[in-house]
């Protein structure tokens, strides 16, 4: 800077630190620094800075903002700036979702916190009233609720003997038409090895179908001393109009004709489509319930179910996702199997035979505790 331009500043800074006398908002002026030196500094209308910051007040807390801020600052620091974002950011999502009460279905108050379900302590008093009384309510399996739609549509035909019903074997398609209306999955196993009917004056009232133990592929039954002796029920039904205990008869008559090889038989329940094992339990078999830690996917195609064995054998793979991004519909749940056992041969082979898996063996659950046990996982 020249002479003269100091000449100007210095009679500015001069002008400017006299009392009295109104100054612009920025000046330069000549200060000395640490060494003794003159230079060149920006002096603030610190009146003026003053007056300003008094009349503004921060977005957030509204408290005034400090002299020292910025003439465009709107927060008084970095918290409430952040703050405030994510308080704008937490109102439009939920101008973007219109949450609704989960009780009463009136929209939710945008003042209360993020992730509510209820707009109010009366409403989740009540929900909660209402799955408690869910839970302990008994629900009833997916092939009951078949049997009882088709019995209210059909005439009530006269009663039937289940004295003079015959238990004989009957072929795989005779027991697929009969068992397929009725199953939850919609299907019948990959590989069946037998199958049995119960038979009415000649008319097949159920069927059950047996086969391998996929388990027993893996070594899984080898500890028990099960290999090659074990078979297991996959699939069995009941026709609506068949006789109450023609299920428990049919399984009981059908394992006397299994083949003498055989001396294990395993079933299994599934608790997403609401059975609990009733007629297990009542033909007497073991409950050891679930053997294998971890959920399950439900898995689906076109509207059909289909096994997670199964959607592996089409696919190689029974990932979830790789599932979901080959098109097919994949519901992750904690429901997994439980199974029970029964044993065949003469009093001393199924005293051995039970002995094996005596640890697991576990009391027979009842369906209203098994409703209330899904409810709290869930």
């Amino acid at each position: 800077m020249s002479a003269a331009g100091n000449q100007d500043w210095r009679a500015t800074t001069s002008a400017a630190l006299e009392p009295g006398i109104k100054i612009p908002t920025v000046l330069w002026a000549e200060t000395p620094d640490h060494n003794g030196r003159s230079r060149l500094a920006v002096v603030q209308n610190r009146n003026a800075s003053v007056a300003r910051s008094r009349r503004r007040s921060c977005l957030h807390c509204s408290q005034p903002l400090p002299a020292q801020t910025r003439t465009d600052a709107r927060y008084c620091s970095t918290a409430c700036r952040a703050a405030h974002w994510h308080r704008r950011a937490r109102l439009a999502d939920r101008l973007a979702r219109k949450r609704r009460c989960q009780s009463c279905r009136k929209a939710i108050p945008l003042t209360m916190r993020a992730g509510v379900q209820y707009c109010s302590p009366r409403c989740r008093q009540r929900s909660y009233r209402e799955r408690e009384a869910e839970a302990t309510k008994p629900r009833k399996a997916h092939q009951r609720l078949v049997k009882e739609r088709l019995a209210a549509d059909a005439p009530q035909g006269a009663p039937l003997d289940i004295g003079r019903a015959q238990v004989r074997p009957i072929s795989l398609t005779e027991a697929k038409a009969l068992i397929e209306p009725y199953e939850w999955l919609g299907t019948m196993p990959a590989v069946s090895r037998y199958a049995f009917g119960i038979l009415f004056d000649g008319r097949l009232g159920g069927a059950v179908v047996y086969g391998d133990e996929y388990g027993e592929n893996l070594g899984v039954w080898d500890r028990y001393g099960y290999r090659g002796r074990i078979i297991a029920l996959q699939r069995g039904a009941c026709a609506h109009w068949a006789h109450p205990h023609s299920a428990s008869k049919l399984i009981r008559r059908s394992m006397r004709l299994l083949p003498d090889r055989y001396k294990a038989v395993t079933a299994t329940v599934d608790g997403a489509a609401g059975e609990v094992g009733i007629i297990y339990q009542a033909c007497g078999f073991d409950y050891v319930g679930t053997m294998c830690a971890g959920g399950r996917a439900l898995v689906s195609v076109n509207g059909k179910r289909i096994s997670e064995r199964q959607a592996g054998r089409l696919t190689g793979t029974r990932g979830a996702r790789a599932l979901a991004r080959l098109g097919f519909n994949v519901m992750p749940t904690r429901h997994r199997p439980c199974r029970y056992f029964a044993f065949r041969g003469n009093r001393t082979e199924q005293r051995h035979l039970r002995a094996e898996i005596l640890h697991l063996i576990k009391p027979y659950p009842t369906r209203s505790a098994v409703a209330l046990v899904q409810q709290e996982r869930s």
